[in-house]
């Protein structure tokens, strides 16, 4: 059986909710892969182990009965990410973080909180008016949102600055900035003081020197374990290290069903290596 991921490359709940409704109804999906390839995966629910999804906007899914309903038959789990940045230069198709934030709740009353996930995802610093700028900051108030709401996992990095990205950036005028290994070594540990103090567990996507710090665990976006443990009448999801991920990347198996042809409309967000 499959885990399917919905998606790494394009934010299919906020910008293609009808086109992944259509799929689930018609029990298939084909997209072209990164290098071109043309796949057809099947998303019967005899097929499919779990469906993994990834968004800053579950507004246009939660308003689709179907689409929800054609979801929960097939062991979901959702991260939502909020960093604090919605609405600004930095994510300006992005609804503001406590409009998104609110959607925890609704996610959890809907499939239940051990279905979602906090991403705080990236950690953006910049330059502005000669000081430096973060949404560092608002980690606690975003946590104490999602907490209350039943989420007790947060996903977090810092942001990595790919040429596309720094090319937004500059022509937005945004003065990012790029802080050392040490002072982020000192933000992971701060993150880990709040995160323990919201009853939230802390992991680090992609690992790097952030596990070295207490209470700081190595990311998992698509855990087999987690999703066997969601899953009703058994059956194993694929257990082994996704090769198409980075080195460091955590993550088991998957078969992401998502296109970097499906571009969301408007202005991206400026560090997204994706769409």
């Amino acid at each position: 059986m499959n885990v399917i991921s919905c998606s790494r490359r394009t934010d299919i709940p906020r910008c293609y909710a009808v086109w992944l409704e259509e799929r689930l109804i018609g029990g298939q999906v084909e997209f072209r892969a990164p290098r071109g390839a043309l796949r057809k995966v099947s998303l019967e629910a005899g097929e499919v182990h779990s469906v993994v999804l990834w968004s800053k906007d579950y507004g246009p899914l939660l308003e689709r009965p179907e689409l929800v309903a054609r979801l929960r038959e097939l062991n979901p789990y959702f991260h939502l990410t909020v960093t604090g940045l919605g609405g600004t230069a930095w994510e300006p198709r992005v609804p503001p973080w406590r409009q998104v934030a609110a959607q925890a709740g609704q996610l959890t009353n809907r499939f239940g909180p051990g279905r979602v996930n906090w991403r705080f995802d990236p950690i953006v610093h910049w330059r502005s008016a000669g000081a430096v700028g973060s949404n560092l900051d608002l980690f606690g108030a975003i946590g104490g949102v999602v907490a209350g709401a039943g989420i007790s996992s947060c996903t977090f990095s810092f942001a990595h600055w790919y040429i596309k990205s720094r090319r937004r950036a500059d022509r937005g005028a945004l003065g990012f900035e790029e802080p050392t290994h040490e002072e982020k070594m000192l933000m992971a540990g701060r993150l880990a003081s709040e995160a323990a103090e919201l009853g939230i567990g802390l992991a680090s996507c992609a690992g790097g020197s952030w596990t070295e710090v207490p209470g700081i665990s190595r990311g998992r976006c698509i855990d087999a374990a987690r999703l066997n443990a969601l899953r009703e009448g058994g059956g194993d999801a694929p257990a082994a290290k996704d090769p198409g991920q980075r080195a460091a990347c955590g993550c088991s198996t998957s078969i992401d069903i998502g296109s970097y042809a499906q571009r969301c409309a408007g202005d991206p967000c400026v560090y997204c290596y994706a769409n």
